[in-house]
């Protein structure tokens, strides 16, 4: 009996282990609302577009098969859900969502402001998510969320899945998302 009480926790601990083996530490995510935003009074939206951007010249990132747009549309209308928002045509929109994506391959040159917390490694190529909230009574944007990694070169469609329903998810539930 003294025996098997180590072995099963090292096989509990070594499936625990397995069952989260998706990168996600290098996914850092931000958001921030405008001043005197209150989110909560918000009940409905329309999507308004999404963009992608890919600028590989070496040829270091290659997509997978994953519909990326469609994937990032379901996991942001499944976190608009969990908060009570309401999905609607164009014009009966409290709120009109985009999202835009980017590979850039040369972002080694992006900077920061000097009194900003924001680090961007030097040393990898960036993938970045900008997922943007616009009031269409007044046509400005009262909430961005931002994910930023490194690319995962040969990523297979579920961690490419993964990673994108962790940023996601992380995005809206920080605390400017409320």
């Amino acid at each position: 009996m003294k025996k098997i009480l180590p072995f099963t926790l090292l096989i509990t601990a070594l499936f625990l282990t397995a069952c989260n083996t998706t990168p996600t530490k290098d996914i850092q995510v931000q958001s921030t609302k405008a001043p005197g935003a209150q989110l909560k009074n918000y009940k409905t939206y329309a999507w308004a577009g999404s963009a992608s951007v890919l600028n590989d010249p070496e040829q270091k990132w290659q997509a997978t098969d994953l519909d990326i747009s469609g994937t990032i549309e379901s996991l942001i209308d499944r976190e608009l859900k969990k908060k009570n928002l309401t999905k609607v045509q164009d014009e009966n929109a409290d709120i009109a969502m985009s999202f835009f994506t980017g590979v850039d391959m040369e972002a080694k040159n992006l900077k920061t402001a000097p009194d900003s917390d924001v680090e961007i490694p030097t040393d990898t190529p960036k993938a970045a998510l900008i997922i943007i909230a616009l009031d269409v009574k007044t046509d400005y944007v009262v909430w961005v969320g931002v994910a930023t990694a490194d690319v995962v070169k040969k990523a297979t469609t579920e961690i490419t899945k993964a990673r994108l329903d962790y940023a996601i998810t992380k995005i809206f539930n920080s605390k400017l998302s409320k």
